[in-house]
């Protein structure tokens, strides 16, 4: 009988398979450096064996990635329930120089507040406990750190209704709100409003990610996932919207005035609801 594959691994399979592709070796030669067979390598490859951490680290030794398979290792245990493709994301995310960002409808999940996540995530995730949410949550909040920590390049545009749209409760999206705020003069992002009397074309959200001056990546976001791109027509083309985006945007300091107005909207409505009850 054909073992069955553990299907959120299969990213990580395929990235190793990647790895020892590019350096030549056989699946013999790594299980020799591993300890182990090459028939349990080509299992971890094929994801119908979940890979131990000590052979991740020894892996991770062997290709010279520099603790970027262990961090991929690590998301792919956390995100037990997100997308292949979005654990795909994150091991591009953390190879990042520049992210530059649209959304339509949400905050970006890089900059999301815990709360706002938290009630995102089990909307989601129905069938979640609180300790598999608590441990989505987690994971989400650390990938700013070390984003910022790495100094990476943050440009978002988001929908004007995106600021206005009640998550949870007024209180929540009124500390969202406070947290893009504290983002922005940090320095920590780039963030701009795209008013909703203008729009140089409506579409689904999308990240351009710069891994570095000659390479980038497209990540098209779709109900169930998204997709990771690669085509430099499609790039080029994404980027041009995005510019397009910018130029129609807010300034920043006309979309700091827009949320500082929102947040104080928010917080009145939930003084109000406070009051009624």
């Amino acid at each position: 009988m054909a073992d069955s594959v553990k299907r959120k691994w299969i990213p990580f399979g395929k990235e190793v398979r990647r790895l020892r592709n590019e350096q030549g070796l056989s699946l013999a030669q790594v299980g020799k450096r591993l300890g182990v067979t090459g028939s349990l390598v080509g299992q971890i490859e094929r994801a119908t064996r979940a890979p131990k951490r000590p052979y991740v680290d020894k892996l991770d030794d062997l290709f010279e990635t520099n603790g970027e398979l262990i961090n991929f290792w690590v998301d792919t245990q956390r995100e037990g329930r997100v997308h292949e493709d979005f654990r795909s994301a994150l091991a591009l995310e953390r190879k990042a120089a520049q992210i530059r960002e649209y959304q339509s409808i949400l905050f970006p999940g890089l900059i999301q507040t815990p709360d706002y996540a938290r009630v995102l995530i089990k909307a989601r995730n129905p069938q979640a406990s609180l300790d598999e949410v608590e441990d989505l949550v987690t994971a989400r909040m650390a990938r700013l750190g070390e984003l910022r920590d790495r100094k990476t390049t943050l440009w978002f545009v988001v929908d004007e209704a995106v600021v206005h749209r009640p998550i949870g409760s007024s209180k929540i999206l009124s500390d969202q709100l406070q947290w893009i705020l504290q983002l922005v003069e940090s320095g920590t992002i780039r963030f701009q409003a795209l008013p909703l009397t203008r729009h140089p074309g409506l579409c689904a959200p999308f990240r351009v990610v710069s891994l570095d001056k000659r390479r980038m990546v497209l990540y098209a976001e779709h109900a169930v996932g998204g997709e990771i791109l690669e085509s430099l027509d499609l790039v080029n083309e994404t980027l041009t919207l995005f510019s397009a985006m910018q130029a129609e945007a807010l300034s920043s300091q006309a979309t700091i005035e827009l949320i500082s107005k929102a947040k104080e909207n928010h917080e009145r409505a939930g003084l109000a609801h406070v009051d009624l009850h």
